[in-house]
């Protein structure tokens, strides 16, 4: 994102409800020209400053338009941080900070211990340490005005603040360890905080792993979902964190083939994830990997029936959030889509979805997948016996295969026999596939290909 389009997609990642905030929050006369800036930028797709310039040439704020760009993005920030002012508990602790350095300045020291005493309660019941860490020290500082020679109380808090200063600094030991387990290493002590235990059960969880000790991998998970699930005012406000420790036995699941215990799960984390209101980027994130791992559950276990309703529901999704969700995500969705359709034999949506990626593929795709949704487009022509329509999407992949990598010995063979035997009699076909799945023996195709587009189940 280059530095002039940030407004673009600040206004761009803007709900309805938020931009109709910013609009009755902003009325008056001199937000005309602010509030005009603001419709033209929301209604461009692909952000083009040159087309702003001509529609304002007559105005005169044009010659400072950065200068105006930048007021405009900050009344923004403004707007959001009033719509979403009880967003979380961190937001909540935060104001009530500001509003303690504003009376503090106002030497209203009683209504600062007031208010310091109501966010230090809330700062301990969601274990927000590193905030707790600055309200002991307003508290300080507030006491030390209020009674300058009780040197004994401000000892006190003073050891309160190092105290605190010890968990957050654990906690931060801790995200160490689990980027670079090699070189950072981790206290073994019990935490205190569920934050730190999360922390510290998933490197415990990552290192049972590469051990190859699932079972316990699996019950330390399984202990520390429990654990969250016990406290459901520290689940509320870091769900996002309990939904990452789900998703890791999830992928567990998948891993061990389990995938009747892990939809049962999808299920009852989906439940969990309606009674969530605010739609963080990072909630979103983990609910994209949920979806994931639902939709490969259901080309796993082709006996379940409700696909075309998950489908609709992951399409609603992205469209819901489609600001926030990268490119490659949506790539990613459409090649599982067009895999569950050809698995169950609708080749007009396997078409559907499949013509849509080929036509629209940027350099920044995933190579890999646009690859293997070549794969699907061609085997559903040729199941419909489209052999003129088969002809030109081989060229095509060819192409494409020519541009990203050396075309290997087994695709070769595909696509020979694919363009040879479309149009072949039932006998003439089964006498072919015999054929080429002899060829296929002695030049397999490998494991992680098969992951994606199961061609020799295609060949049976």
């Amino acid at each position: 994102m280059k530095k002039s389009e940030e407004l673009f997609y600040l206004i761009k990642s803007l709900s309805k409800s938020e931009k109709r905030y910013f609009k009755l929050s902003t009325q008056g006369s001199e937000s005309a020209e602010y509030l005009s800036l603001f419709d033209a930028i929301e209604a461009q797709k692909i952000y083009d400053e040159t087309k702003i310039k001509v529609l304002f040439k007559d105005k005169a704020f044009v010659t400072q338009l950065t200068t105006i760009k930048n007021y405009l993005k900050h009344r923004i920030l403004q707007s959001l941080r009033n719509y979403h002012a009880r967003i979380s508990i961190n937001a909540v602790l935060i104001d009530i900070i500001r509003n303690v350095e504003i009376l503090f300045h106002k030497g209203q020291y009683e209504i600062c211990n007031s208010e310091l005493k109501r966010a230090e309660k809330k700062a301990k019941n969601f274990q927000h340490d590193l905030l707790l860490f600055h309200i002991q020290d307003w508290k300080r500082k507030v006491h030390q005005m209020m009674n300058p020679k009780d040197f004994e109380t401000l000892k006190i808090i003073t050891q309160k603040q190092k105290s605190t200063l010890k968990f957050t600094n654990e906690y931060i030991d801790l995200i160490l360890a689990n980027v670079d387990p090699t070189q950072f290493s981790m206290s073994y002590k019990k935490s205190v905080s569920l934050q730190n235990r999360t922390l510290k059960t998933l490197h415990r969880y990552r290192k049972l792993i590469t051990t190859s000790d699932y079972d316990k991998a699996k019950r330390s998970i399984e202990e520390l979902i429990k654990e969250w699930e016990q406290n459901p005012a520290l689940l509320k406000e870091y769900f996002a964190m309990y939904f990452s420790v789900c998703n890791n036995l999830l992928d567990f699941l998948m891993f061990n083939k389990q995938y009747k215990e892990a939809f049962v799960r999808v299920l009852l984390l989906k439940q969990k994830t309606h009674a969530v209101e605010t739609a963080s980027a990072a909630l979103i994130k983990e609910k994209l990997k949920l979806y994931t791992i639902e939709l490969e559950i259901h080309r796993k276990l082709k006996e379940l029936h409700t696909t075309h309703e998950v489908i609709d529901e992951i399409q609603e999704f992205l469209e819901q959030h489609k600001t926030l969700i990268p490119n490659y995500n949506s790539v990613s969705f459409c090649f599982q889509f067009s895999a569950i359709h050809f698995m169950k034999k609708d080749y007009k949506k396997v078409l559907q979805w499949s013509t849509d990626i080929l036509n629209h593929k940027t350099k920044n795709d995933r190579q890999d997948l646009i690859t293997y949704i070549y794969w699907l487009h061609l085997l559903t022509h040729y199941e419909m016996s489209n052999e003129s329509m088969l002809q030109h999407q081989i060229d095509d992949m060819k192409k494409h295969l020519k541009k990203h990598k050396t075309i290997d010995f087994y695709e070769k063979i595909l696509l020979k026999f694919l363009l040879k035997t479309v149009n072949h009699s039932e006998i003439e076909k089964r006498k072919a596939l015999k054929q080429l799945q002899e060829q296929l023996d002695k030049h397999p195709i490998p494991k992680h290909v098969l992951e994606y587009v199961e061609f020799n189940k295609w060949i049976h």
